[in-house]
């Protein structure tokens, strides 16, 4: 029996925006005098980063508390925003292949990230509004795996669980879009993305 699927729904970063050059980040990090494991864990994991995640506080908040643990000037956080991710990119072949999609499915972009990233992702990477719907976890207080993002995301996307992909790296995201219906693939590289998500869509 053929699948039903209407509408396919990435993750961002680690599937689309990836490190490409950690130099900046390990940089950073010998310059805060601590590793770059550890600078990483405070940027994406502390109690900052998770309520700026859910709109809580501002991403200026959550960096300025982040320098300030490092003794780092926090006037402009901007600046080390920006040097810190200078090393990312967009995955273009991924890119590409998500938009070749958009002829016969709805495509989205479904991301846990800071207030303000719309703003900034889009003036530094320019690639989000390739699609029909992007979601972000501070517009709306919630933030994967919370069951009730997923299903905004479908609710905004026009379709239902049972009809949509999700595609993330992280197995708790994963496991978060099976809880309510999605049918879901974990991100490990691109070329077998491609492959898994056409397997699918030939069922």
């Amino acid at each position: 029996m053929k699948n039903h699927i209407e509408a396919i729904i990435f993750d961002m970063g680690g599937v689309f925006l990836k490190t490409v050059d950690a130099k900046p980040r390990n940089a950073m990090a010998q310059r805060f005098g601590t590793t770059r494991v550890d600078l990483e864990s405070i940027i994406f994991s502390s109690s900052t980063s998770l309520l700026s995640e859910t709109g809580e506080i501002s991403d200026k908040e959550h960096w300025e508390t982040v320098l300030q643990k490092f003794d780092q000037p926090a006037e402009d956080y901007l600046k080390i925003y920006d040097e810190y991710f200078s090393g990312d990119a967009i995955d273009k072949a991924l890119l590409d292949y998500a938009i070749s999609l958009k002829k016969n499915y709805s495509v989205g972009l479904l991301s846990n990230a800071w207030t303000n990233a719309r703003i900034l992702l889009e003036e530094r990477f320019h690639f989000i509004n390739k699609f029909k719907v992007s979601l972000f976890s501070y517009e709306v207080g919630l933030r994967k795996p919370d069951p009730k993002i997923y299903l905004k995301m479908i609710e905004m996307m026009g379709t239902q669980p049972e009809n949509a992909l999700f595609i993330d790296d992280l197995a708790e995201n994963i496991n978060g879009a099976i809880s309510v219906g999605l049918q879901s693939i974990q991100y490990i590289d691109t070329p077998s993305l491609i492959k898994a998500i056409t397997v699918i869509l030939d069922e």
